[in-house]
């Protein structure tokens, strides 16, 4: 196979390596090098980037869809939206299911199942995020009421089947919810925390259990209060849960972002993007799953005006959180791919620029901007080219 060398300024899992090279063979990373040539003198190919950023490649756990695409009732277009995430520096997501009538399940998880992989022309789709349908109604958000479900073990084990669901957001605090947990970690299913109404005791307790994750902190759950934490403090004391959060600065507050980043640090902090078909696309009115959506260019809405997922990119993330928290390129680097390659599980191929991991790289020109991404070592996307 051809080896192919990038150079620039690469960036580690601690810090920035001025004139760094990364070499690559067969769609993963053969070595990396910190200054010299001479893994450039052993290349077929080589790609010089002197002034820009060489990062891993962005890891979205959260994507209802993008660029005109939704997931759920369009799941057919899934490899067009895979393409058009490569611009934003994503080269692997979930494709996620809000709270949906079964027969929409049956058609857009098995339909996800036939993609998933991909080919190296798209950001890889690692599985299904079924966000739903075992929520607190009370905390439902944009899920419509009559789609969201009381716990039930029988309705999981057909979803599960039905696709490759890799992460399950529900409210612990449900009855029966502790059944379902166990169920889905049974099957190799990261189960996160979202839509709750959990307090403070109750979700440091499920965190001493399986569950490992926190979907987009802060919004829709319980409320981090000085007498009762809630689930957000809960998060913020335990030593071990991830947690997601929508850094644009709508949803979450720039200051509270800033709060959680100092809380829980870039290795359990992990930035997604919640978007839905309007992000990257004209103002107008848009599909989640079986809402109707309206965007203006700014947070999207229902008719009733509540929040309705965003159309954040994760290149916007990576700069967003850069200037709410004051964190270094690597520290977001680890927010961006690192730590969400880790609580999936992918993190011994994904999220990192090391030997063995996949050739998964997002360039950053000086202004934070994609300039290019490459995909399983192959050259998939160039800003001169688009």
């Amino acid at each position: 196979m051809r080896l192919v060398a990038l150079r620039g300024r690469v960036v580690t899992d601690y810090e920035v390596w001025p004139e760094g090279t990364i070499l690559f063979r067969d769609g993963a990373i053969a070595d990396v090098e910190r200054e010299g040539s001479s893994l450039a003198d052993e290349a077929d190919e080589v790609h010089e980037y002197p002034e820009a950023l060489i990062l891993p490649g962005f890891v979205d756990l959260q994507v209802n869809g993008a660029f005109g695409v939704d997931v759920a009732s369009e799941p057919e277009r899934l490899a067009e939206l895979s393409g058009a995430l490569l611009r934003t520096g994503t080269t692997a997501f979930l494709p996620t299911v809000i709270s949906s009538p079964e027969s929409l399940y049956e058609e857009a998880l098995p339909a996800i199942g036939k993609v998933t992989g991909g080919p190296d022309d798209g950001a890889e789709v690692l599985g299904v995020h079924l966000e739903g349908p075992f929520l607190n109604l009370d905390k439902r958000g944009a899920h419509a009421a009559a789609h969201v479900a009381r716990p039930d073990p029988g309705l999981l084990a057909r979803l599960l089947d039905l696709g490759p669901v890799r992460m399950v957001t529900l409210a612990p605090e449900l009855e029966g919810a502790g059944e379902l947990i166990e169920q889905a970690v049974s099957r190799g299913v990261v189960v996160c925390a979202g839509h709750s109404d959990a307090g403070f005791g109750l979700s440091y307790g499920s965190f001493d259990g399986p569950v490992g994750g926190v979907t987009h902190l802060f919004n829709a759950m319980s409320p981090l209060h000085h007498r009762e934490p809630g689930l957000p403090g809960a998060a913020f004391a335990h030593p071990r849960v991830s947690c997601g959060i929508i850094a644009d600065g709508h949803h979450v507050h720039p200051e509270m972002v800033g709060l959680a980043f100092r809380m829980l640090g870039p290795d359990r902090l992990c930035l997604v993007t919640d978007a839905i078909a309007a992000a990257g696309a004209p103002a107008g009115e848009y599909r989640l799953a079986t809402r109707t959506v309206y965007s203006d260019g700014g947070v999207p809405r229902l008719g009733s005006g509540a929040i309705a997922g965003s159309v954040l990119t994760m290149e916007e993330a990576f700069r967003n959180i850069l200037a709410f928290t004051g964190c270094t390129v690597p520290e977001a680097a680890r927010m961006t791919s690192t730590g969400p390659a880790r609580l999936l599980g992918e993190d011994r191929r994904k999220g990192r620029l090391a030997p063995g991991h996949d050739a998964d790289v997002t360039v950053l020109s000086p202004d934070l901007s994609v300039e290019a991404v490459w995909r399983g070592g192959r050259h998939a996307y160039s800003r001169m080219r688009a």
